[in-house]
């Protein structure tokens, strides 16, 4: 059976912004103790975050250097922290990373589908 072909770097960047917002609606309106308390959302985070991370793997240097306000790093390392020892994560650290990244980011990657595609082509 042959391999079906690679995506192209806006479809894993559109990955990126569907679970971005995935997150930014999971943990809308939720304290952290509703967030701990709630094993579901916590694993729904994590699963998104691990989306995020396993997609800016696939993002080559150049559309990374074109998404300067990416902490592409940043989500590969947690990816791989996350999907390597799930037992071990810190969820107050991921709760940090829905509260203050995960809104910036959406916003980056907006602003690229805003900027660098025909208007057929923009996230919804």
């Amino acid at each position: 059976m042959p391999r079906p072909a690679p995506k192209s770097q806006d479809a894993y960047l559109h990955d990126m912004l569907e679970s971005a917002r995935l997150i930014r609606d999971y943990v809308s309106g939720v304290t952290f103790e509703e967030f701990w308390h709630n094993r579901e959302k916590r694993d729904a985070v994590a699963l998104r975050i691990s989306v995020l991370g396993e997609s800016a793997h696939k993002i080559d240097q150049t559309t990374e250097a074109a998404l300067p306000g990416v902490p592409f790093k940043s989500l590969r390392g947690m990816r791989n922290r996350i999907a390597r020892d799930y037992g071990a994560v810190d969820f107050k650290i991921v709760w940090a990373v829905t509260q203050q990244e995960i809104a910036p980011l959406i916003r980056a990657l907006e602003d690229y589908f805003q900027n660098h595609t025909s208007p057929s082509e923009r996230a919804p």
